[in-house]
């Protein structure tokens, strides 16, 4: 192009922009438009916060709901209360084949038990009855003789500040269990079992279903971890799901790890949770990672970190299920926080002639609530 041609060009383009001066301005406001990275990261931080925020807005309403229903039962319960006696002998009609003689309270005796709410004296009068005025109960004979055997042990035994050893608990089946789920009396009749070296913490039931575990502090108050782990052996019975909440301050892991469940009444001091293992999941709070699987002993495999999470501030729940496999079979497992993250990794259940499993696992210094407990009773 000439230099004639070049002023000529540059003169049309000067004609354009001041004949339309908005298309400059608008290239200039379309490239300021555009966030730079600083500002979507700002960005991304406070729906981040806006969510967890609204998050703990839900769950402080959801508490104060349950608070109010607590309240509204008990006011019901004090208005309308009881009109069975404890000394009540109660005839019950077993199946159509087993005629039992019962006192009340050694069906009550676990107040917050679906069978406690039946027989408390409410709901006599239209339950069914057989012809000479039993009570039927549409329960297989044998299995609620059972029930009622360990009830009666239970109360003895309690009569005389004792509980029922394990080994003299009724065989877990899967008959027994699902009548036991369906009157929610599973960990009435089998409990927490939850293993450890029994000098290093303190086991406490402090509701129905809900324990209390409580690490002691050494002589040198160093926070040490305290690990237990929830065995099989004693009962038979594989856990689906539990819920633990590490109370503000308190730290440590949970999760699924394998290791010999060979009948040692301690949990291996060794495992500590705070690196990956070869067949294990769980998630560590103070580094706030979640550790998985992982063949390589010298390696670590981070299936999460920086998670949303501070032990030092807030209470840390977490949710650990088995989701997924069939017996016998790869199984998924996951941990899941109260803000919907889930951290979940497949593990290979053991052949049981190796005496080895893949057991709930919790390794915590301070104090941690455990209930929620689900169990495998598909599998007995």
């Amino acid at each position: 192009m000439s230099p004639t041609e070049k002023r000529k060009a540059a003169s049309a383009a000067t004609s354009t922009e001041e004949a339309d001066p908005s298309s400059s301005s608008a290239a200039k406001k379309s490239r300021a438009d555009v966030p730079d990275a600083e500002t979507t990261s700002d960005s991304i931080t406070d729906v981040v916060s806006h969510l967890h925020n609204l998050l703990q807005t839900k769950e402080k309403e959801l508490k104060e709901r349950e608070a109010d229903f607590d309240r509204r039962v008990k006011s019901f319960e004090s208005t309308h209360p009881s009109i069975g006696s404890d000394n009540d002998v109660i005839q019950l009609n077993v199946g159509g084949q087993t005629n039992i003689a019962v006192l009340r309270n050694t069906l009550t005796q676990f107040e917050d038990s679906m069978l406690a709410a039946k027989f408390s004296g409410r709901w006599d009068d239209s339950m069914e009855k057989d012809r000479d005025g039993n009570i039927f109960v549409d329960e297989d004979p044998d299995n609620f003789s059972l029930l009622l055997k360990f009830l009666r042990m239970r109360m003895k035994n309690n009569n005389q500040g004792g509980s029922v050893p394990e080994r003299h608990r009724p065989k877990a089946t899967y008959e027994f269990c699902s009548m036991l789920e369906y009157y929610n009396l599973m960990q009435g009749v089998y409990g927490h079992t939850w293993v450890g070296d029994k000098d290093a913490f303190t086991c406490e039931e402090i509701a129905y279903g809900t324990l209390s575990l409580c690490s002691k502090t050494s002589d040198d108050s160093t926070p040490e971890l305290t690990t237990v782990v929830f065995p099989h052996r004693l009962t038979g019975l594989k856990l689906l799901e539990f819920t633990a909440e590490f109370e503000k301050g308190a730290t440590g892991s949970v999760g699924w790890v394998e290791f010999n469940d060979n009948g040692a009444d301690t949990a291996p001091s060794c495992i500590n949770l705070t690196r990956s293992y070869p067949n294990g999941v769980f998630l560590n709070i103070a580094e706030r990672k979640a550790y998985g699987p992982n063949n390589n002993n010298n390696a670590n495999t981070i299936l999460g970190e920086n998670l949303r999470m501070n032990h030092t501030e807030t209470a840390t729940k977490l949710v650990c299920r088995r989701v997924g496999g069939t017996h016998k079979t790869q199984r998924k497992y996951s941990i899941e926080l109260v803000d919907g993250t889930k951290i979940d990794a497949t593990l290979i259940d053991p052949e049981p002639n190796y005496g080895n499993c893949v057991l709930p696992i919790i390794a915590f210094s301070g104090k941690v609530t455990v209930s929620g407990l689900r169990y495998a009773i598909g599998e007995l």
